[in-house]
């Protein structure tokens, strides 16, 4: 698969006769001649192995591998010197080194070494990604995700005997409300329980009912036995209601019932029955605007939101694009047999400048696909050009409407090609929820689906 490989060497004839020798092996090494120049492109490719000398001008090769793991911890190191001691070997190798070399280093031993990181990092990543599969991650150095990952904390430490404070999570498409749910139940003593979840827009209103609540042999026609409802299927264990905002008005009344006694009654039964799942729900419309407008009710509202958390938009979070894009960059490239790729300045610079409205789902898919169709090792600009549909104008920012209409002009675009991508950046930017999508557009369900037919647009 090949390393990317940082060597940080201050005698610049050895540094370039190690980078000729592991090319030619098929990694990709960045050349750093200083400690300082070494830890900044630490800081921006994280490298899947550091290679540097113990003693470096401006920041000693310790000092920058302690640095360099602090922020990127799974990283991994050989060191080498002219001046070896015990002491030295035993205080980069408790920094994590993989290994400590004397020099003049034996190449053949180096290129060995090097082969057995690149075994390591393979089978680390490979364990990364599926676990990645089954494990929440919220990742972000931010205020308000620090904030978040400490009330997820006191939560998790409730006992729950007596049960647990429903929980309403808020916060823009993409944002990650399903992850946070995920992590609460991880987190919690449910851990072991069942975590099921529903979304409430996804199904239409007779389904819906019957998922939560279930329903007995003979309720309805081709009832021919009976269903457990999710409310009783994650008894003792959590259920999270997505897009709860959309719930139809009629079933808002019976789930607040069931949250306020602990019991569903199935389709065509008579009998109740004891629950109690651990409610968690997640909108992204401002419910109590909803409240005004009937649609959703007052009570169930203040029922749901005993605790409330809120995810911060990608674009009041800036900070956290670069963690986030190498977290994607190790996913996306595990999956597609591409590991080790990397960005470079500029292509940060694209990433942080742009508005991200589609927020942390959108900035995986454009990782994905830059790693997807790129044929190069590091990641550029141009492999984002696409973002938002309008290039680099976009993440430089437009002022004003105005402006994305007259560069969408300029390029030469009829009526018919800006309303197929204005109806294609409502689906990026609702995560392909229609009935959210048509909401942003002012049309209905069945007139975006009948344009998007028009234009070819698949449902994703």
């Amino acid at each position: 698969m090949g390393l990317n490989i940082l060597l940080v060497e201050d005698e610049r004839n050895l540094a370039r006769s190690i980078r000729e020798l592991l090319t030619a092996q098929g990694h990709e090494v960045a050349l750093a001649f200083d400690g300082d120049e070494g830890l900044r492109q630490a800081e921006l490719s994280a490298p899947d192995l550091l290679l540097l000398d113990a003693r470096l001008p401006n920041l000693s090769g310790p000092e920058l591998l302690r640095r360099a793991r602090a922020i990127h911890p799974a990283l991994s190191a050989v060191v080498f010197t002219a001046y070896a001691s015990v002491e030295d070997a035993v205080a980069v190798m408790k920094l994590g080194a993989f290994e400590y070399l004397q020099k003049p280093l034996d190449l053949d031993r180096l290129r060995v070494l090097v082969d057995r990181v690149e075994e390591t990092v393979r089978l680390k990543q490979e364990l990364a990604y599926y676990r990645s599969l089954d494990e929440p991650i919220l990742i972000g150095e931010s205020s308000a995700i620090c904030s978040l990952h400490d009330k997820i904390e006191q939560l998790g430490r409730l006992d729950g005997s007596q049960g647990l404070p429903t929980v309403l999570i808020s916060g823009e498409t993409g944002t990650g409300k399903d992850v946070v749910a995920r992590l609460l139940h991880h987190r919690s003593l449910r851990r072991d329980e069942a975590f099921l979840s529903i979304n409430c827009v996804a199904l239409p209103e007779n389904l819906v009912e019957t998922e939560l609540f279930g329903y007995e042999r003979g309720a309805f026609t081709g009832a021919s036995g009976a269903k457990l409802g999710l409310m009783e299927a994650a008894d003792k264990g959590t259920l999270f209601l997505d897009e709860i905002g959309d719930l139809p008005l009629p079933l808002q009344g019976k789930l607040l019932t069931a949250i306020e006694r602990k019991t569903v009654r199935r389709l065509g039964s008579v009998r109740d029955r004891k629950v109690d799942p651990w409610i968690l729900a997640a909108t992204n419309r401002p419910l109590e605007a909803s409240i005004r407008e009937g649609s959703f009710r007052a009570d169930l509202y203040y029922r749901l939101r005993v605790v409330h958390l809120e995810l911060p938009p990608l674009r009041e979070r800036s900070g956290d694009i670069l963690l986030l894009a190498h977290h994607f960059l190790r996913i996306h490239g595990t999956r597609y047999g591409k590991m080790g790729r990397t960005l470079t300045p500029d292509a940060v610079a694209t990433l942080q400048r742009y508005p991200w409205p589609g927020n942390v789902r959108e900035l995986s898919h454009a990782i994905e696909q830059a790693i997807l169709w790129s044929k190069e090792e590091i990641l550029k600009p141009a492999d984002f050009a696409w973002l938002g549909h309008l290039g680099e104008e976009t993440a430089r920012g437009l002022a004003t409407a105005s402006d994305a209409i007259r560069l969408l002009l300029q390029e030469g675009l009829s009526f018919a090609e800006i309303e197929k991508r204005l109806l294609q950046e409502a689906l990026v930017a609702s995560g392909q929820n229609i009935s959210q999508a048509a909401r942003q557009l002012g049309m209905t369900r069945d007139i975006l689906r009948y344009r998007m037919e028009k234009h070819g647009i698949g449902a994703g």
